[in-house]
């Protein structure tokens, strides 16, 4: 059993990111996020919001400060990248709503998409030039996925935001 175990961790390399994978999507983080689940209040009522998190601050060996992944499922028939009327609208709300909820000055807001479901980059400036927040959103039906790093200021861009970022996928 320890050779089995030598010989399968032997197989590591150091620097490696951890995969995080559930039924619908895969991501990679730099080491094995935090998980938790939060109760939000908003408009159409209760959600539930499930958080990924890896906080990088401690350390040193990064040059970012969190990496972390949300994801919400809103009710089917209220919000739906395949029925809502306006999702370009949805997704600038959400992009808005992000900054004024860090006190933070929207950079840049460009729309993107994945695997053909739409999507939203932004960058926001965060305590006027302490922090660059980098969030992606994706609409997939009726979940809204929010991929996040935050970076000080004078180290953005970096190849780990991009690889974060690069690395979500869908897996249904």
């Amino acid at each position: 059993m320890t050779a089995l175990l030598f010989l399968t961790l032997g197989f590591v390399k150091p620097g490696d990111w951890f995969l995080l994978t559930s039924e619908a999507f895969q991501i990679e983080f730099p080491k094995k996020p935090i998980a938790d689940t939060k109760a939000i209040a908003s408009d159409i009522g209760p959600l539930e919001m499930k958080l990924f998190i890896h906080d990088a601050s401690q350390g040193g060996k990064d040059d970012n400060f969190v990496y972390m992944l949300m994801h919400t499922e809103y009710p089917d028939s209220l919000v739906n990248s395949e029925t809502l009327s306006d999702v370009p609208a949805f997704l600038k709300a959400s992009a808005e709503g992000a900054a004024n909820n860090v006190g933070g000055k929207l950079l840049s807001d460009v729309d993107i998409e994945l695997d053909g479901f739409p999507g939203k980059e932004i960058k926001i400036d965060f305590r006027d030039g302490l922090a660059i927040i980098k969030m992606r959103f994706y609409l997939v039906k009726n979940k809204m996925y929010v991929i996040q790093a935050i970076t000080e200021t004078g180290k953005f861009p970096n190849k780990s935001v991009d690889r974060f970022m690069d690395s979500f996928k869908l897996l249904k």
